[in-house]
């Protein structure tokens, strides 16, 4: 293709600092989804992240009621 630079022919990639930033997107929405079960009485690091990994953002049902080896999952949550 005549006219178009090395960087044209290879298509668009992202940069370092591009990556980054997605990382940390990424990461703060991770937390905000991890605050959601914490506000449900859940512990925030790890119960929390693995909740979100596992169902998401806690539906109205879902919570953690105190146990004595720590708060645990529920699916019958009210309160």
């Amino acid at each position: 293709m005549r006219g178009m630079s090395d960087a044209e022919r290879r298509g668009w990639r992202t940069s370092r600092n591009q990556k980054i930033v997605a990382v940390l997107v990424v990461l703060i929405a991770w937390t905000a989804m991890a605050g959601q079960w914490s506000d449900k009485g859940c512990d925030l690091v790890p119960q929390g992240y693995g909740l979100v990994v596992m169902h998401g953002t806690p539906d109205r049902e879902e919570g953690c009621e105190d146990e004595p080896g720590g708060p645990a999952y529920t699916d019958d949550y009210y309160r």
